[in-house]
């Protein structure tokens, strides 16, 4: 529901902070004190026209923010917008708790969801999965095919087959884009000899991965041959080869440390012990050296079998790569392609099959979900025609009807509501049939047939009053009381019944700050109710006999 609504410079509104509680609210006060205001609002969060018009006289922005709060009674939406915000990388709910903002300003307006900036567009998809408004010149979601399909499945409670029916035809129209892609993918003879000749060309140089680094290490080696032999003879012969070796020139020292050891066993004799072993590894050293140098004759034909491969390898990158990497992933891609190709009868056979057995599930799943549709069609044309009967239209005629229409997602059904409001009169669609005022009423009928499964939680009825009274305006206000059950309901009403029916009701009155006029909005307490329905009824404030008669309304819908 909606929890809270901050205004902030709209129109005659320099600041209102509203908290709202659930059931049916009712907006009352005098014509033309603005009582259209939360309706305006409300408009503003469901992504309406942002008019800079609708900017306070002397303020540079308006801005209108909501929290609404969603908990267990319902999960279906909670879970959509979860799991919507963390599509789109927006900052989750806390809390069961999401904030719409709208900033308007003389060149356009901004939107945001908990915080972060988004599109109008998807502040409108967030705020008509929330706000259902309905009253003169409104886009209506019911009046939407699609939304009464859907409306129509869940009152049939045929949400699994629905959802049976769109994974059946997702699965088909994978199906159909495989089989395209694969018709697309024929080769010409030309092609296929081409793509053929090139991976001969990479397989036949039998290349694997890193070969080229090691390669490389190898020819670095094989082409120093030379240098490699004079450095490791110089290392030699300096260690312990030549005159004048480390070796040799560290003899004497060896024979003074031997005296040390004589001299001090306990001590020396480590001394001793570590230059002789500095000897020996630096006489191993000196022959390893020389043995390392001997072993660096230059092979002259290794040494062009290495250049010869070094340029094989740079040349099929030049042509496949950049990298030896991409070589072979190349390669990799031409064989499946082929294999594709050779095998493109049997494929597109098998495809072919696949996608024939898919749209013949899909169409015995459509025609499960018919059949349940067309019976509870019926169900709901009867429920909804004896509410609006109900409700006033006493020969009127309602029909969910049901016509074919090409296989897709929703099965291969289409929906329209159809409504006579007088007898005699032909059915037309109800986004025709119904006028303004009548529309609203009409809506009502609707919503209250579809309360236990209409999954949108808040709802605004504008002018529901318009051209009624008596009875209907009794039964008009009962309903909308009932719906409040299940739904958090709005009503902006004139008639003192309808008013008396809320669990809350509201006062909009218009008065001076200085010299300027101001819109301001309050929530009534039980004696504020009172007086506000005895002016409602066009009694003076103070006759009792009117003050009764507004206590009595407000018993009759008092819990007992």
């Amino acid at each position: 529901m909606l929890e809270s609504l901050y205004i902030r410079n709209l129109v005659l509104v320099p600041q209102l902070q509203l908290e709202f509680g659930a059931g049916l609210l009712a907006v009352t006060g005098e014509t033309g004190a603005g009582k259209s205001l939360v309706l305006g609002a409300l408009r503003l969060l469901s992504g309406g026209r942002a008019a800079a018009s609708l900017i306070r006289r002397g303020a540079e922005t308006c801005e209108v923010s909501g929290f609404f709060h969603f908990g267990e009674e319902h999960p279906a939406l909670s879970r959509w917008l979860d799991q919507r915000l963390e599509a789109l990388s927006l900052p989750p709910r806390e809390e069961g708790r999401l904030l719409l903002r709208r900033v308007i300003t003389p060149s356009g307006s901004r939107a945001f969801i908990n915080g972060a900036p988004v599109t109008a567009a998807l502040l409108k998809e967030f705020g008509e999965a929330l706000i259902d408004i309905h009253g003169p010149n409104e886009s209506h979601s019911l009046l939407a095919p699609a939304r009464q399909l859907h409306l129509l499945d869940l009152f049939c409670t045929d949400t699994p087959l629905r959802e049976e029916v769109r994974q059946e035809w997702g699965t088909l129209i994978s199906l159909k884009k495989e089989l395209q892609a694969l018709r697309e993918e024929a080769l010409s003879p030309e092609e296929q000899e081409l793509l053929s000749h090139q991976l001969q060309e990479i397989q036949e140089a039998a290349l694997s991965p890193g070969e080229e680094e090691a390669l490389l290490a190898r020819h670095r080696v094989a082409a120093n041959a030379a240098r490699l032999q004079t450095l490791a003879g110089m290392l030699s012969q300096g260690l312990s080869q030549g005159e004048n070796s480390l070796v040799d020139l560290l003899a004497p020292w060896i024979r003074q440390a031997e005296e040390l050891a004589r001299l001090d066993p306990e001590e020396g004799e480590g001394f001793l012990q570590r230059l002789d072993t500095l000897s020996q590894e630096m006489g191993e050293l000196g022959v390893e050296l020389g043995e390392y140098g001997a072993s660096r004759e230059l092979d002259q034909e290794a040494l062009q079998e290495m250049e010869q491969r070094i340029d094989r390898i740079q040349k099929l990158k030049r042509r496949y790569g950049p990298t030896l990497q991409d070589v072979l992933d190349r390669a990799q891609r031409l064989q499946e392609r082929l294999r594709r190709a050779s095998n493109r009868k049997e494929e597109l056979d098998r495809l072919t099959d696949a996608l024939q057995t898919a749209e013949r599930r899909h169409g015995e799943i459509c025609q499960r979900l018919h059949l349940r549709r067309r019976q509870g069609a019926e169900e709901l044309s009867q429920a909804i025609t004896r509410q609006l009967q109900h409700l006033g239209f006493q020969k009127a005629l309602f029909q969910a009807r049901l016509s074919p229409a090409p296989p897709g997602p929703e099965g291969a059904d289409s929906l329209e509501f159809l409504f006579a409001p007088n007898q005699g009169e032909p059915m037309a669609p109800l986004r025709q049939a119904a006028s303004s005022g009548e529309v609203a009423r009409v809506m009502l009928a609707i919503k209250t047939v579809l309360s236990q499964v209409d999954d949108l939680p808040v709802l605004l009825f504008d002018e529901i009053d318009a051209n009624i009274g008596g009875r209907t305006a009794s039964t008009v206000a009962q309903e909308l009381h009932a719906l409040g059950k299940e739904h958090q309901v709005f009503s902006i009403t004139h008639l003192p019944v309808i008013a008396a029916a809320a669990d809350h009701q509201y006062l909009v009155e218009k008065c001076l700050e200085g010299e300027r006029t101001v819109t301001r909005v309050r929530l009534l307490s039980p004696q504020e109710r009172v007086e506000e329905l005895t002016r409602m009824l066009g009694a003076n404030p103070e006759d009792a006999a009117a003050k009764a008669h507004a206590q009595e309304l407000l018993r009759s819908f008092s819990p007992r």
